[in-house]
């Protein structure tokens, strides 16, 4: 496991952490419901920027510029976020549209803020050993069952777990590469997943169905075990059998496998930002079912 690079990390001053938040206090209060209106996602962007130019702007260029480098990621720390989610609103609206499942007040992941408890994980069941894990503890992109994908993934840190579990994992593109040249992963099966399509399971709420993408190309990567096995479910859909033993050791090779792996342990004011289609992400393992770990999660396209 790796630490964070430094370039991925942007670390905010109090005084202007201070700033943002007196200025996002002062903008009127929405409900996680009312931010699906992209007209209002956009004048929380314009507001807060407008309260703090110098403040916002130079966060948000300070934003792209590490997005664009390996890990594809960028930790920013020290930030003072609001009860209303304005501010962090605002930061996602900077980089695009947020989006979401249908708005749904009793299912705490099916709002545009989504809510992510470690209790409301889907479980994820190794049919080989039958063990049970939780799917959010395997690296994935978020939006597989999405026509395409989500460009970002964001996360607030509300509350860390008491115990320093539920670390965050971050796996990029150009590891992933390192990882299979080296995992025994030959040439041959780094080109089938780049050239063979597999299945994805598009949500219900989309309309079902399956589409067909490849893992790999030269400037993204796709994967999500749980969304392919659940479209290869279907008794009319097959892949190769070269395929079939290539995810199964593609799989292995990621997760057993940690030196290009990054790991860090999120802290309340924490904000995390994923380019999606650059950078898996997952969080280690969390042995107290009773955790009270929140995450509030955005999706950006």
């Amino acid at each position: 496991m790796r630490s964070l690079p430094e370039s991925a990390i942007i670390q905010v001053a109090d005084n202007k952490a201070a700033r943002l938040l007196s200025a996002s206090e002062q903008m009127t209060p929405y409900s996680n419901r009312d931010y699906y209106q992209a007209q209002i996602q956009l004048d929380a962007y314009n507001c807060l920027r407008g309260s703090c130019p110098d403040e916002f702007d130079t966060l948000q260029e300070l934003i792209k510029s590490a997005l664009q480098h390996p890990p594809y990621s960028v930790l920013i720390k020290g930030l003072q976020f609001d009860d209303h989610y304005r501010l962090l609103v605002a930061l996602n609206r900077s980089l695009g549209k947020l989006v979401a499942r249908p708005f749904d007040e009793n299912t705490p992941r099916a709002q545009l803020i989504h809510h992510v408890q470690p209790q409301t994980d889907i479980n994820n069941q190794n049919k080989t050993t039958d063990a049970v894990a939780k799917l959010s503890e395997k690296l994935h992109i978020d939006g597989a069952d999405r026509l395409v994908p989500v460009r970002y993934v964001t996360m607030q840190c509300v509350r860390a777990d008491s115990r320093g579990e539920g670390r965050s994992r971050l796996l990029d593109i150009t590891g992933f590469r390192s990882l299979l040249e080296h995992g025994d992963i030959s040439s041959q099966q780094i080109s089938l997943l780049e050239q063979e399509p597999v299945p994805w399971q598009i949500a219900d709420y989309l309309g079902g169905g399956v589409s067909w993408r490849t893992i790999l190309s030269d400037n993204t990567l796709n994967w999500r075990r749980y969304s392919i096995a659940s479209a290869l479910a279907s008794e009319d859909i097959s892949l190769s059998e070269k395929m079939m033993r290539t995810l199964i050791q593609v799989e292995q090779v990621i997760e057993q496998s940690s030196r290009h792996h990054f790991e860090f342990l999120m802290v309340p004011g924490d904000f995390l930002i994923v380019d999606n289609l650059k950078c898996l992400h997952a969080r280690s393992g969390i042995s107290n079912p009773d955790t009270n770990r929140l995450m509030y999660r955005a999706w950006v396209e």
